[in-house]
């Protein structure tokens, strides 16, 4: 008898507007495996799994579970039926705890009706025990890394005793010791339980190791579905991106000017900064690298305004600045591109001219008046210059894929003009094609004369992109690696503690 899918997708069609989100879209996954989605941003996978998870209801088509047709019409209607979801962008509360956000919308209650509290933590210690997750389970969301946060989203989903659980770029805000931690689990979820995992990624090398089967959308359109080894990652990524990328990181220039452009001195940050001394020049791309959740965010928060120094000081150009705030932090010269684009980086709910054009209102204000002529001129200019896909300038930015918004994000940071720019992660959840594009922009600004800070949870990345890199451990600088000493062994070295402190 031919196996029969868990869960399937047939003829599925979706439009917003004139933008076909979904064009005859399939796909067929099975019992026990794991099955990567993959394909460019505004290739249709997220729109797809929100169909299967009952967040957004097709124009036509079907879903099937187990054979039989089944209706979605809420994300109600998927927990029924046993279908959990991780989305990329998390759903987490800040201001509740971690047990709290864990149960939200499906709370115990005492036998009066009311929050029991202490069975919901109970539960959740039990949860976060079997998944293997070190995290605090009455901390604050808010006060987590983002790591953790993608975990805790995780464990909520997995709390519900899925059958079929699809993530969403699930390890694009995770280190290397939590994707180990959570492909563990996923291969204990499908080899052991027999529970099917649907995983959209743009990160060849862990779906290599992780893959059971795969299936490839591009431009809304299902292409083709594979046993994962039939064939090469070359040949995926010429399948996804319908066209063929011979190198994706830029060529680096062999001299970078002597000018220090950024100098840090004995930085500190409460006790996830610890005398912090850096100096990086005009011109160059300095990448921040170690295990997520050692300072790498915090320092960029810092630097820009986000978070205060307690110790330490900052010089531009060799003169002392005091950043209080990112008012103070633009006034200096210095943009911000924070990794978690839907909380820090866009205004979801209004339009994308909105929001590339939001940190320079006062350039084009006259009187309190804003002079939208010069905006328009603006903002055409960063969508040209990015090539970000829209139907339009008001179209509203939460509609975008992710790669787009992420571009919408690294626009408004280019449109300030500034001649310092933080990168936090700023490929996160990208597609391959979309990368490369980002790299390019980011070695163009450098060989402009901009100075690149860049903290990436990818060492290939860094590798491929940075001139210099420092590597952080608990909150110090423990070496800067340049030239020949740039591999990912010795960055692996230092993060793990086996290189003394330096500074550059």
């Amino acid at each position: 008898m031919e196996k029969v899918p868990v869960i399937s997708a047939k003829n599925v069609n979706k439009r917003y507007g004139g933008v076909h989100a979904l064009v005859d879209a399939q796909i067929d996954c099975y019992e026990g495996e794991i099955h990567a989605l993959v394909g460019e941003n505004g290739a249709g996978k997220s729109t797809l799994i929100k169909v299967l998870c009952g967040a957004t209801i097709p124009d036509s088509g079907s879903v099937f579970l187990r054979g039989k047709e089944i209706k979605l019409s809420s994300p109600i209607d998927a927990v029924r039926h046993k279908i959990a979801s991780v989305f990329q962008e998390l759903s987490l509360l800040p201001e509740l705890s971690v047990f709290e956000n864990v149960f939200l919308g499906s709370e115990p209650r005492t036998k009066f009706g009311l929050l029991n509290l202490k069975e919901m933590e109970r539960r959740t210690r039990v949860i976060m025990k079997e998944l293997e997750f070190d995290i605090p389970v009455r901390t604050l969301v808010k006060d987590l890394p983002l790591a953790q946060q993608q975990l805790v989203e995780i464990a909520k989903a997995l709390s519900k005793d899925p059958d079929i659980i699809i993530l969403d770029e699930a390890t694009s805000a995770l280190g290397s010791k939590e994707v180990d931690l959570l492909f563990k689990l996923m291969r204990r979820l499908t080899k052991e339980e027999n529970k099917t995992v649907i995983l959209i990624s743009h990160k060849m090398n862990e779906l290599e190791v992780i893959a059971d089967r795969a299936t490839i959308f591009r431009d809304a359109r299902y292409i083709t579905s594979f046993q994962w080894g039939e064939m090469t990652n070359a040949e995926i990524i010429d399948r996804i991106a319908g066209r063929k990328i011979d190198t994706i990181f830029p060529e680096k220039r062999e001299t970078i000017s002597r000018e220090i452009a950024l100098e840090i001195e004995g930085l500190n940050y409460q006790n996830k900064l610890k005398n912090i001394n850096l100096k990086v020049r005009k011109g160059e791309i300095f990448g921040l690298a170690g295990l997520s959740g050692h300072g790498q965010a915090e320092l960029l928060d810092v630097i820009y305004g986000a978070r205060s120094i307690e110790r330490g000081h900052l010089l531009i150009k060799g003169k002392k600045v005091r950043i209080k705030n990112p008012r103070n932090g633009l006034k200096a010269g210095i943009a911000l591109t924070p990794a978690d684009r839907k909380n820090d980086g866009l205004l979801l709910t209004r339009t994308c001219s909105e929001n590339i054009a939001l940190t320079t209102l006062s350039r084009r204000s006259r009187m309190g008046i804003i002079h939208f002529k010069e905006e328009e001129k603006d903002v055409d200019k960063i969508i040209q210059l990015l090539q970000i896909k829209l139907s339009g300038s008001n179209q509203i930015a939460g509609t975008l894929s992710g790669g787009n918004q992420q571009k919408l994000v690294i626009g408004k940071a280019i449109l300030t003009n500034a001649d310092i720019l933080l990168l936090s992660d700023p490929t996160r959840g990208i597609d391959v094609g979309t990368k490369y594009e980002i790299y390019q922009l980011i070695r163009k600004l450098a060989e402009d004369g901009k100075t690149v800070l860049l903290y990436s949870t990818e060492n290939k990345e860094l590798l491929g992109l940075c001139d210099r890199i420092a590597v952080f451990k608990q909150g110090k600088v423990v070496t800067v690696l340049e030239d020949k000493e740039m591999t990912e062994n010795e960055i692996l070295k230092a993060a793990l503690g086996m290189a003394e402190e330096v500074t550059a």
